[in-house]
């Protein structure tokens, strides 16, 4: 339905303040759940990014730990020596894998500030 362009003056002016207000309201529709979602679909990104903070520390040195344990043990190829070796690698690529979700958090972090500016 659009808004007649003739007849009384007052009935045309009624029909455009009408088709205002649904064009307003309609917006308001399509804007209102910004901002608003539940609690159990709110970013789980801050509590990740302090994990991250928390782990990615303890995990490099462990790395560094583990590193020397396996340096300074038994200069013969031993078992203990694998061990920590294989320790060593798994802190490190954890480390890495903290260090890189950190970066991507703070980025998604970042994207989100934006559109909901």
């Amino acid at each position: 339905m659009h808004t007649p362009r003739h007849g009384p003056r007052r009935l045309v002016e009624r029909w455009k303040a009408a088709a205002t207000d649904r064009r307003a309201r309609a917006a308001a529709r399509r804007w209102r759940h910004v901002g608003t979602e539940p609690r159990w679909a709110r970013s789980d990104l801050p509590a990740r990014r302090l994990l991250g903070r928390v782990f990615a520390p303890f995990f490099l040195l462990g790395t560094v730990v583990f590193t020397l344990l396996a340096a300074t043990t038994l200069p013969a190829p031993s078992a203990d020596r694998a061990f920590y070796a294989g320790l060593a690698v798994l802190c490190a690529v954890s480390t890495a894998v903290a260090v890189i979700d950190l970066i991507v958090i703070r980025r998604r972090m970042a994207e989100q500030r934006r559109w909901h500016r």
